[in-house]
Parts: C-alpha cells; sequence; structure tokens
C-alpha cells in the first residue's frame, strides 16, 4: 500500500510467529588431548585456521589428524576442545626489564596457552623509528631465524594512555603466540617506560611452560561438560577414545543434554570385525551414539617418504559426512551410500559377507565402511547402538533431534502470553508450517502434510488444570522417513507363458 495523504490506515497482517527454513544448525567437535591451543571449545573454520590456533603434528596426534580428516572430507566448520592432563601444566612467560632503572620490569610475555610449547616461543624488541619510548616486537617460534618470524608488531608503546599504539592492547588484540602483561601499570615512568632493546643475536625465549601429565581418556571423557557453552547442536567424536567406560560417559552425556550425537571410533586394538563387535557389546544402547569400523590408512601427512601411510580412526572422515549430508540433503537422509565416498584414504581392511552380516544385526550395531568398486571407500551403515525398531537409525534419531530444536525455538514466543484459543492457535500455525517446510524438503512421509503430520494444541491438550498451572501442552506426531537399507530385487524368468523364479 502506497502512503500518499495524512490520515490513518490500517492493515491486515499475519499473526504467526516468524518460521525460518529447516537448517540444521548442528556442528562437529571434536575432543582430545593437543599440544597447544586453546582449552576451552574453540571454533575452527579451516585447516590453516586450525594450524595457527593449535600447530599441526607434535606429540599427541589424536585430535589433530582428525581434525586434518574432518576438514579433507568437505567439513566447514567444527569446534575443537583441547583437554589438558593433571600434575599443574605450566604456562611459557618472559618479564622485559624497562630502560630506566625504576621500575625494574615493564612488560611480561606469556605463551597464549599453557604448555611446553611455549618455551619454543622467542622474543627480540628493537629500537623503532618512531623514536623514544617506542619499541618494535617480533616473535619467533621453533627457533630465531629470519624464517621462523610468525609475527610482528610496530610501533608499539608502554604508555597506556597512548591507546592505538599500546603494547598490550595491540599485542593481545591480535597475537595467536603470546599474551602481553604490563608489568607495572599506571606508574610514576608510564610515559618513559621502554622495555630494553635486545640484539638480534640475543632474542630471548620464554621459559617454564610444562605439560603435566598426559590427559587420559577418562579425564578427557569428564571434560566433555565444556561444550554446554555451545548451544549448537553436535556430532561429537572423541578420537581415539573407545573403552567402555570412557564411551558410555560420552554417551550419557549425549543423551542427557539431547541435541548431541555421539560419532564412535572402532577400537584399534580390534583386528577383526567379531573382536569389534564384542568391544561394541560392551557399549550402552543408546540411539545417541553410532560405532564406525574398521580405521582408515591414509597417507602420512608427517612424512616426506613417498607412499608412507598412517592408520587412523574412521570417526572424524565420517563426521565430515554427517555435517554435509545435512547441508546438501538434510538430517533425514542418512549420512551413508554410495554418495559418501571418504576422501585422502588408501585403504581399509576388508570384510567378508559374514563380518557384514555379524555387524549389522549385532544387538549393538557396528556401521561398516567398506570398499564398493566404481565408488570407492564409503560409509556403508546407518545403525545407532540401539537396535529396537524406532530407535535403530542414525537419521531417525538425528531428525527428531533435529525436530525437537527447532519446534522448542520457535514455539519459544508463546511464553507469558495469556493462554487462550488465540495463543494455541498461533502455536500451532506456527509449528504447521515449519512441518510443512520439512515434509516438502523430503524429511517426512506422506502424500500430504495430513499424511505427514498433525498437530493438536487445543483445549483437550490444554485443560483448566494445566491452564491454572501455566502450561501450554502441544501434541505433535510426525510420520519420519526410514533410510532403504536393504534393496531387494526378486528376478523371475519368463518364458513361454511360465514363470520360473531364479533364486
Amino acid at each position: 500500500m502506497a502512503y500518499l495523504r495524512p490520515g490513518v490506515y490500517v492493515e491486515e497482517v499475519a499473526t504467526l510467529a516468524p518460521v525460518t527454513g529447516s537448517v540444521s544448525d548442528t556442528v562437529a567437535a571434536f575432543i582430545g588431548a593437543v599440544d597447544r591451543g586453546p582449552v576451552v571449545p574453540t571454533l575452527v573454520t579451516s585447516w590453516a585456521n586450525y594450524t595457527s590456533l593449535y600447530g599441526s603434528w607434535a606429540t599427541y596426534n589424536k585430535v589433530t589428524n582428525a581434525v586434518y580428516m574432518f576438514f579433507a572430507n568437505g567439513g566447514s566448520q567444527c569446534y575443537v576442545h583441547r583437554v589438558l592432563g593433571t600434575g599443574s601444566p605450566a604456562t611459557a612467560t618472559r618479564t622485559f626489564n624497562d630502560t630506566n632503572t625504576t621500575p625494574a620490569n615493564t612488560l611480561t610475555i606469556n605463551a597464549k596457552n599453557p604448555g611446553s610449547w611455549g618455551n619454543k616461543i622467542s622474543i627480540e624488541i628493537l629500537a623503532s623509528a618512531r623514536g623514544a619510548n617506542y619499541f618494535n616486537l617480533v616473535v619467533y617460534y621453533n627457533g630465531n631465524t629470519s624464517s621462523n618470524v610468525v609475527e610482528r608488531f610496530s610501533d608499539l608503546t608502554m604508555n597506556v594512555n597512548d591507546g592505538v599504539s599500546y603494547a598490550i592492547t595491540v599485542i593481545n588484540a591480535n597475537s595467536s603466540y603470546i599474551v602481553a602483561v604490563d608489568a607495572v601499570a599506571n606508574d610514576s615512568f608510564e610515559a618513559a617506560d621502554n622495555p630494553a632493546v635486545v640484539a638480534p643475536s640475543a632474542a630471548t625465549e620464554l621459559a617454564g611452560g610444562t605439560d603435566g601429565t598426559a590427559p587420559t581418556d577418562t579425564v578427557i571423557a569428564a571434560a566433555v561438560t565444556n561444550f554446554d557453552s555451545i548451544t549448537n547442536s553436535l556430532v561429537l567424536n572423541a578420537p581415539g577414545v573407545t573403552a567402555s567406560a570412557n564411551v558410555n560417559s560420552l554417551i550419557t552425556y549425549a543423551e542427557g543434554r539431547g541435541d548431541v550425537f555421539l560419532v564412535v571410533d572402532g577400537d584399534s586394538g580390534s583386528t577383526t570385525a567379531t573382536a569389534e563387535v564384542s568391544t561394541a557389546s560392551a557399549y550402552t544402547a543408546s540411539a545417541n551414539a553410532a560405532v564406525y569400523y574398521p580405521n582408515l590408512v591414509i597417507p602420512d601427512p608427517t612424512s616426506n617418504v613417498a607412499g608412507a601411510t598412517v592408520t587412523v580412526p574412521s570417526g572424524a572422515a565420517v563426521v565430515a559426512k554427517y555435517v554435509t549430508t545435512d547441508a546438501s540433503r538434510g538430517v533425514f537422509k542418512s549420512p551413508a551410500g554410495l554418495e559418501t565416498r571418504l576422501a585422502n584414504v588408501v585403504s581399509v581392511a576388508k570384510l567378508s559377507n559374514a563380518d557384514l552380516d555379524n555387524m549389522n544385526s549385532a544387538t549393538k550395531p557396528v556401521n561398516a565402511i567398506r570398499y564398493i568398486p566404481g565408488s570407492g571407500i564409503v560409509v556403508m551403515g546407518a545403525r545407532t547402538l540401539k537396535a529396537t525398531y524406532n530407535d535403530r537409525y542414525v537419521a531417525i534419531r538425528r531428525t527428531l533431534i533435529f525436530l525437537r530444536k527447532q519446534l522448542s525455538e520457535l514455539s519459544a514466543f508463546a511464553i507469558f502470553e495469556p493462554n487462550n484459543e488465540a495463543l494455541w492457535a498461533r502455536v500451532t500455525n506456527t509449528i504447521e508450517s515449519a512441518l510443512v517446510t520439512f515434509w516438502q524438503q523430503g524429511g517426512l512421509r506422506g502424500v500430504t502434510p495430513q499424511d505427514a503430520f498433525y498437530v493438536k494444541c487445543d483445549s483437550t491438550t490444554n485443560t483448566n488444570n494445566s491452564i491454572q498451572n501455566g502450561e501450554v501442552n502441544v501434541e505433535v506426531g510426525v510420520a519420519l522417513q526410514r533410510p532403504a537399507e536393504f534393496i531387494v530385487i526378486r528376478i523371475s524368468q519368463y518364458d513361454s507363458g511360465a514363470v520360473v523364479t531364479i533364486s
């Protein structure tokens, strides 16, 4: 409507809450020991981003290998949680003296996070062309030659009143390696404070960084609660964690939180499919977890020897297929089949038909990774650890996780609204709109929306008693898509009007 003259204009508008599309907010998550990096769950958006924060291969490589395989297989972003061991890991540090005699110290440089890795950081302080009371700072890593320079900061000052050049602000806002501290902030010499210039040949290493005791898988599993700060749904993998007590602890977290699905690596000690099924039999029968076997043989990224390989757990590559399938198809599509070819994989152990039968039909199934001629090495299993009919398939459970979260968020507008028929109608319309979209995308079975779902929010679900208690009760039923796991083709021979079945 065009407003061309003064007056009062009345328009009729929809009263529905805004409905977003059926797009999963699921993000991959990895947890375990890493030599360096943030000690809280941190979002990583590329392999280069990961190496800038956590480094590459060192002492602890399980998480690094996992993230490497995740991005190699199409993953776009993931949370990484570095878990520290016991024994008081310490952060490397060094304090630099002032050119003035008082105070003696002016600048403390700490490694960005705990660990012995920080002892490889060297700091060089140079005179600045800007003049007195300004300085340049160079950060080296793993050596003091020009090829080891990782960061440079120019024309810094220790004068807190010079905000744009104040060393603490500039370094801490931009460095991936160090944290700067004003050792004597706001002292009477503030304008004249200046770290003493260090000759290039005498660049000073940080010291005192320690790793502590390597974190056990038990410590790693216990640290999973730190993901509570992440509001996204998660597909979680703890690389190399396969002992039943620790896996079951992770499953408990996934089930308790409700929006986490756990991808479990095959046990590196399981040299046969039978042994892997035995390992999985000790896991909690959960619809929020799935196991994948065997492990993957990949080109060794740490070796310059042609043809060198290393065996890594399969979970991270599988997690990548979860999130890429979500993006291309939706959570209702099983992350398995001929289109889930795993990249950067040289080979996998061969599984016999008996192995495949045993793995898929076990009380607690194990999903196979196999070589399929013409398709490569692909994921060929889509079952959870709970073999009952309603909980059998990964796609079913993840669809329920998605719908539960989406419908909860869409109905949040009803909180503190008057609890009456008008509100019930708004809630019904909002949820129905979302489910229609999900059905149109292929997430629900049925020729029509009426076949695919129903929503009931009326006087039958909201009694006077529930209204008095401040409750709005909504009943939702959905017809979920089940995967075509078995393709059965019956071939008959037609011969002059006689049908002869070929077995």
